[in-house]
C-alpha cells in the first residue's frame, strides 16, 4: 500500500509540474517561438543561413554569429528548441548550430544580469565569460567530431546577400515584432518590475504589450504577405510544433518525477565543496533538470545558502538552463541519438571543469 500510495506521489508531482509548467506566459512564449521558427523555415532564404551558419563559412564568422543570435534571446532551453531546428533544418552547420542552442538559454542577457544581482558581480561576470567559451568549444567540439555528417549533407555556398525574397524591412520588422513578443512576454518581474503591473486580475501590462505586438503583428502580415506564404508560414510553424512539443511535455513530467524521487538535501549533500565530483554531480543533474528562464538562480541561490559550493553552483548555472531532458529527447530526434548523447557529454564535461576553475577563483 505505502509503495501505491508513493506512486501515485508521484505521478502527481509529474501532473502539477506540468500543469506549472503550461502557465499562460510559456505557452505565449513557446507559440511565439514557433512562429518565429516557421518564420525562418518559410522567409528567410536558405542560402542566407548556409552563407553566414554553413559549415564552409569561415569559424570566425559562423561561431560568432552562433554566440551572438543566441544572447540576444531570453529563452529557456525548450523555447530554444523550435529556433534550433529551423536553423539546421535549412542549412547551418551541426557545429554553430550547436553553439546557437547552448547560448540561447546560458548566454542570455537578462540571465546574466539577474546573476550578478542575486547571486554577486563575480559570479555573473564569470558566468558570461565561461557561456560565451563553453557554447564555442561545444560547437567546434560537435563540428570536428562530426565533420564527416557536415560533409555529407553540405549545401553550396552561395553568393548572395539577401536575407529573404521580399524587402528587408519587411523582413525586419516581421522578426523584430516576434522578438519583442517574446521579450515581453518572457520579461522578469524581477528584472522589469513595471511589466508585471496587474491591470485586470491576473492581466499584467506584459499581456497588453503581448497583444499590441500581436495585433501590430497580424497586420503587417496580412498587408505585406500573400495568402500562400501565410499558410506555409503557419504550416512549418505547426510542423515543428507537432515534433517538439509532445517530447516537451515528456521531459517536464520526467523531470518532476526526479524531483519527487531526489530530496534537494541529498543534491547539496554532494555538492558541498569544489571537488571535480561534486562540479560532475552539479552539473550531471542540471543537464537533466529543466530550468524555465531565469528560475534557476533563486534554485541555486538556495542551495548555496544550504551549503552548495560556489564551483557547482556555476556548474549548475552553465549546465542547468542550457539542457535539460526535453532537449536531449528533442534534439536526438533532429540530429539522432548518438549526436544528442554527445551534445549532452560536452556540456556536462565543459560544465564541470569551468566549475572547478569557478571553484578555485572565487572561494
Amino acid at each position: 500500500m505505502d509503495i501505491i500510495q508513493y506512486i501515485l506521489n508521484i505521478f502527481n508531482v509529474m501532473l502539477n509540474t506540468i500543469i506549472n509548467y503550461l502557465s499562460v506566459n510559456r505557452i505565449l512564449a513557446l507559440l511565439t517561438a514557433f512562429l518565429m521558427a516557421g518564420g525562418i523555415a518559410s522567409m528567410i532564404n536558405k542560402n542566407f543561413i548556409i552563407k553566414y551558419f554553413g559549415s564552409e563559412t569561415p569559424k570566425y564568422i559562423s561561431y560568432t554569429v552562433s554566440a551572438i543570435s543566441g544572447t540576444l534571446l531570453a529563452v529557456c532551453s525548450c523555447t530554444i528548441l523550435p529556433l534550433f531546428a529551423s536553423i539546421y533544418k535549412r542549412g547551418a552547420g551541426i557545429g554553430p548550430a550547436t553553439t546557437f542552442l547552448f547560448s540561447g538559454p546560458a548566454i542570455n542577457v537578462l540571465a546574466i544580469f539577474y546573476s550578478a544581482a542575486l547571486l554577486g558581480w563575480d559570479i555573473g561576470f564569470l558566468r558570461a565569460v565561461f557561456a560565451i567559451f563553453v557554447s564555442v568549444l561545444i560547437g567546434l567540439s560537435m563540428g570536428f567530431i562530426f565533420k564527416d555528417h557536415d560533409v555529407k549533407r553540405k549545401f553550396k555556398v552561395p553568393k548572395t546577400k539577401s536575407i529573404s525574397s521580399r524587402p528587408m524591412y519587411q523582413t525586419v520588422i516581421f522578426f523584430a515584432l516576434q522578438f519583442s513578443m517574446l521579450l515581453v512576454i518572457t520579461a522578469s518581474p524581477k528584472l522589469f518590475p513595471a511589466l508585471s503591473t496587474p491591470l485586470i486580475g491576473n492581466f499584467l501590462l506584459k499581456h497588453l504589450l503581448f497583444i499590441i505586438l500581436g495585433v501590430f503583428l497580424a497586420v503587417s502580415v496580412k498587408i505585406w504577405f500573400r495568402e500562400e506564404e501565410i499558410k506555409k508560414w503557419l504550416k512549418e510553424s505547426f510542423s515543428l510544433l507537432k515534433i517538439v512539443f509532445p517530447l516537451l511535455i515528456l521531459g517536464v513530467a520526467i523531470a518532476g518525477a526526479i524531483k519527487a524521487i531526489i530530496p534537494p538535501k541529498y543534491i547539496v549533500m554532494y555538492v558541498g565543496d569544489n571537488s571535480l565530483s561534486s562540479n560532475f554531480v552539479a552539473s550531471f543533474i542540471g543537464a537533466l533538470m529543466y530550468f524555465a528562464t531565469l528560475t534557476e538562480v533563486p534554485i541555486i541561490k538556495a542551495l548555496m545558502d544550504l551549503g552548495m559550493n560556489v564551483g557547482p553552483a556555476m556548474a549548475l548555472l552553465l549546465a542547468g538552463p542550457s539542457l535539460s531532458i526535453p532537449t536531449i529527447l528533442t534534439i536526438s530526434k533532429v540530429l539522432g541519438k548518438t549526436k544528442a548523447l554527445t551534445y549532452l557529454g560536452l556540456v556536462v564535461l565543459f560544465s564541470t571543469l569551468c566549475g572547478y576553475l569557478a571553484g578555485n577563483l572565487l572561494s
